[in-house]
């Protein structure tokens, strides 16, 4: 996508290429993964078992990196719930993180080669970990095999809205086994992330120097538009005009994500297990935190390319 450039792209296909930057997935910071599982599966994701996280070490020996996952994968991307379960500096940080409030704490960008954005990244004035070659064996599925991917981190309190990383999937076509991906609701893949801050044209000037985009405003609102998906972020007041019933536990606050989607499908979910949406419209279906792990999912259609300004718009 050109710099400048007004509206969300869509790319199908899982990993990017060339210089171009994704959103891989999207994390949860929670405090009990069966009862997260749980609330994810109300709506309509397939929630895999739990995987506990390792490093490889210098010999090449599986070490527990200090937190646990469980995936709902989707056809691209997926949404990852977190929870601290060994006592590491990695456990440490979510430990701080998690007691800021529990939910959308984790963005995942994925571009082609980890070592050349470390190298980028260093030079953009940003404070960077080594890349971390991060692998378990994914015991939910038939013969264990091993998932591979190459992490990379800023240093703690470098980007102060979360875990705010890298990753390259090395084992693609394992992780996202056709039988795990998620198809009940409709979701098909993760767009815009919104980004509650106290200012936005400052925070959104610091996330385009560390994917390396120009952002542009949209609606009011700062955004950072990359090949596939995006960052928008809004200050308080613009979330309250936005998001039905909004209450930022802390700033910033990841307020929501927005999901690609089969609306009848979801329309379909939402329905059988008695969850009521905040927003419904013939191209939007958005759900309040208490049913979404504590952020707003926005599902849209597909033929929606900016879902928050949609929403924006909806509303003003």
């Amino acid at each position: 996508m050109a710099d400048g450039a007004d509206r969300v792209t869509w790319i199908d296909r899982q990993l990017p290429e060339r210089d171009e930057v994704f959103v891989d997935h999207v994390g949860y910071f929670v405090r009990d993964l069966d009862a997260a599982g749980a609330q994810l599966e109300r709506l309509g994701f397939r929630v895999s078992a739990t995987n506990i996280q390792t490093n490889a070490d210098a010999s090449g020996a599986l070490k527990p990196s200090g937190t646990s996952n469980r995936l709902a994968k989707l056809k691209y991307g997926f949404l990852e719930m977190l929870a601290a379960t060994h006592d590491t500096p990695l456990a440490e940080q979510f430990k701080q993180q998690i007691a800021r409030y529990s939910g959308l704490q984790l963005i995942a960008f994925s571009a082609a080669d980890m070592r050349r954005e470390r190298a980028r990244l260093v030079e953009a004035g940003f404070a960077m970990q080594e890349v971390v070659e991060l692998k378990r064996r994914d015991r939910t599925l038939a013969g264990e095999p091993e998932v591979h991917f190459s992490v990379l981190r800023p240093q703690p309190d470098v980007m102060a809205e979360g875990r705010i990383q890298w990753v390259r999937p090395n084992t693609p076509d394992t992780v996202w086994r056709p039988e795990t991906i998620t198809t009940e609701n409709g979701a098909e893949g993760l767009t815009d992330t919104l980004i509650c801050v106290e200012n936005p044209e400052a925070v959104a000037a610091r996330y385009g120097r560390y994917v390396g985009r120009t952002p542009i405003v949209r609606d009011g609102m700062h955004v950072v538009p990359l090949e596939r998906g995006g960052l928008v972020f809004v200050d308080v007041v613009q979330a309250a005009k936005l998001l039905p019933g909004f209450a930022a536990p802390s700033l910033p606050f990841m307020a929501g994500q927005a999901l690609r989607a089969d609306l009848t499908l979801i329309r379909g979910v939402l329905a059988k297990n008695g969850i009521e949406p905040v927003i419904a419209s013939d191209d939007m279906i958005c759900v309040g935190p208490a049913d979404a792990l504590g952020a707003y999912m926005l599902f849209h259609a597909l033929k929606v390319s900016d879902p928050w300004s949609a929403m924006f718009r909806r509303v003003g």
